[in-house]
C-alpha cells in the first residue's frame, strides 16, 4: 500500500504539477495516521473498482465492433478503459458517423445486457466494505462514466440498488470524469463538503475527477492496474484490494 504526501492532477493543458486542496498544501493533510478522520461520504467508481465487470465489457465491445467490421483485441479495449462508451468506441473504431456509432452502441448493449450482465460479480471485499461504511454512517454514492440507466441496471443485477444514496452517470451533469462536476454534484446532493469526502476508483479519470473536485483522499484501486500507474496519475493512496480500501477509509494506523 502506498501513501503519498503530495499529488498532482492533470489540468486542461495536461501539465502535471503540485496541487492545493482548499488552500492547504496536499502534504499537510493527514495521511494514514491515528488522527485521520473518517470521511462523511465516499464516492465510488464501479467497473474495475467494486465489480469485476471489465472482462464482460471487453467481450461485448469486441463482439459489437466485430459485427461492424472493426476487429480489436482485448488488450486494445483494456487500454481505452475509463472514458464514456462513445469515446471508447471512437478511439477503437476511428471516425464514426452518428448512425454507425449508434448501431455499434445498440449491438454492444444487446450483447452486454443479454449475455454479460447476468454474470457480473463483485470483487472480493466489496460487500464487506459497503457494509462497514453503512455501519459507520458514511454516505456512499456511485460516480461512473456509464449513463445512469446502465449503472442502475448493473446495480439491479447485483442486488445493490439500496446500497448507494445516489448514482451519478456521464449523462447526469452533462460532463463525465475526469471533469470535477460529477463528484461535486454528488457531494452537493449528499450535503457533504469535498474536504470531508473520499473518492475511490481504478482509472486515471477517477483520480483526476476526485482531485479536480478538491477531495483530499483519492484512493486508486490496483486490482487491474499497477500501483505505479495510479501513483503517476496522482492518487493520494493506492490499495491493492478492497480490504485495503476499507482499512484506509475506516481504520487508523493503529487500528
Amino acid at each position: 500500500m502506498l501513501h503519498l504526501d503530495r499529488y498532482s492532477a492533470c489540468g486542461d493543458s495536461g501539465a502535471l504539477g503540485p496541487r492545493l486542496v482548499l488552500g492547504v498544501p496536499a502534504g499537510a493533510l493527514p495521511r494514514g495516521d491515528a488522527h485521520r478522520v473518517i470521511p462523511s461520504a465516499v464516492l465510488f467508481d464501479f467497473d474495475g473498482t467494486l465489480a469485476d465487470s471489465e472482462p464482460l465489457i471487453t467481450a461485448s465491445m469486441i463482439a459489437a465492433l466485430g459485427q461492424h467490421g472493426h476487429d480489436v483485441t482485448a488488450e486494445q479495449v483494456r487500454d481505452v478503459f475509463g472514458p464514456p462508451l462513445d469515446v471508447m468506441l471512437r478511439v477503437l473504431a476511428g471516425d464514426l458517423s452518428p448512425a454507425d456509432l449508434e448501431s455499434i452502441r445498440v449491438a454492444y448493449f444487446e450483447d452486454y445486457n443479454g449475455n454479460q450482465l447476468p454474470r457480473i460479480q463483485p470483487f472480493d471485499g466489496a460487500e464487506a466494505l459497503l457494509d462497514a461504511l453503512e455501519a459507520s454512517n458514511v454516505a456512499v454514492a456511485l460516480v461512473t462514466n456509464k449513463i445512469e440507466a446502465s449503472a442502475h441496471r448493473q446495480l439491479e443485477a447485483m442486488h445493490w440498488q439500496e446500497r448507494f444514496a445516489l448514482v451519478v452517470g456521464a449523462d447526469t451533469t452533462g460532463l463525465a470524469k475526469p471533469a470535477a462536476e460529477p463528484a461535486l454534484y454528488a457531494l452537493e446532493r449528499l450535503g457533504v463538503a469535498p474536504e470531508r469526502a473520499a473518492f475511490v476508483g481504478d482509472q486515471d479519470p477517477d483520480v483526476a475527477c476526485g482531485l479536480a473536485a478538491g477531495i483530499p483522499m483519492v484512493v486508486g484501486v490496483a486490482i487491474g492496474r499497477s500501483a505505479e500507474s495510479l501513483t503517476a496519475a496522482g492518487a493520494t493512496h493506492v490499495a491493492r484490494d478492497l480490504h485495503e480500501v476499507r482499512a484506509l477509509l475506516l481504520e487508523s494506523a493503529g487500528g
